[in-house]
């Protein structure tokens, strides 16, 4: 299958390639079949993708520490966790963490439906894809939530392709539409989405960073109630990588405060009447 996508969109197959890659090692800190079949299935162009460590290690580190998180809130919201993936591309959460009961809404643009149907042939009645933007949450008031659900949103690997504009817009539309809920994501320092061209993956799609976030706790003056809950460096999990060598780089403060993931609380969710 041909996939003719360019610019952003094309990003979907860094962290799709950065995975296969750690598939093939020896003691993958992450194995994720999903990928293989996947990448059998759509035979995406990876050629054009300098090998990199740094991507890697990148994807392999923030997927991990996402995935705790998430697991997290369908054990705390069993039987109404609701997951929403804001630019999904092609994320495999849902093969690796699914409890069998949460609904589970993967949102991106009508260009990237077809390769997502392609790479999930048989996504199930819990798992939906629905087309959409992240400069128009429009599409979030169409979905079929039930009474009581508990909603998670996500967002991996989209930060860096915005504006803090947007980014504050996109904070405070979630919050007018789940107050409460979380909202994840990741973010590079502003040092580092500096650097684009120095990202060769990048830079053959076409793409460029365009943000950083340097002071995770400035996330809290986006809206009114918007609480930082964590602020989880991947530095702190190199450990799980390269052993004692992984703590020694956490010494580095370039290196710790050079990509993170963010937990905010999107206000308070209403008193029931």
């Amino acid at each position: 299958m041909s996939i003719d996508l360019t610019g952003v969109p094309e990003t979907l197959l860094i962290p799709l390639y950065a995975q296969w890659r750690e598939n093939r090692r020896s003691r993958p800190l992450i194995k994720d079949p999903s990928v293989d079949d996947i990448v059998a299935r759509l035979d995406p162009p990876f050629d054009k993708f300098v090998p990199s460590t740094v991507d890697r290690i990148i994807v392999i580190l923030r997927k991990k520490i996402i995935d705790g998180m998430v697991k997290t809130h369908l054990s705390r919201h069993r039987g109404h966790a609701v997951v929403i993936n804001l630019g999904c591309g092609l994320c495999t959460r849902f093969a690796r963490l699914d409890d069998g009961g949460a609904e589970w809404f993967d949102i991106d643009l009508a260009e990237v439906e077809p390769f997502w149907r392609a790479a999930f042939p048989h996504p199930g009645n819990r798992r939906h894809f629905v087309r959409g933007s992240i400069n128009d949450l429009s599409c979030l008031d169409r979905l079929p939530l039930a009474e009581g659900a508990a909603p998670i949103i996500v967002m991996e690997g989209v930060s860096m392709y915005l504006s803090e504009a947007q980014m504050r817009t996109l904070v405070t539309g979630l919050a007018r539409r789940f107050p409460g809920a979380h909202f994840i994501f990741d973010a590079m320092a502003s040092w580092v989405a500096m650097g684009s061209a120095f990202y060769p993956s990048i830079t053959v799609t076409g793409a460029r960073f365009t943000w950083g976030l340097d002071r995770p706790k400035s996330c809290q003056t986006w809206g009114r109630g918007i609480r930082l809950l964590r602020d989880e460096p991947i530095a702190r999990h190199l450990n799980a990588l390269y052993g004692p060598f992984g703590w020694l780089w956490r010494l580095n403060p370039l290196v710790r405060g050079a990509y993170r993931v963010v937990a905010l609380r999107l206000g308070r969710k209403p008193a029931a009447a």
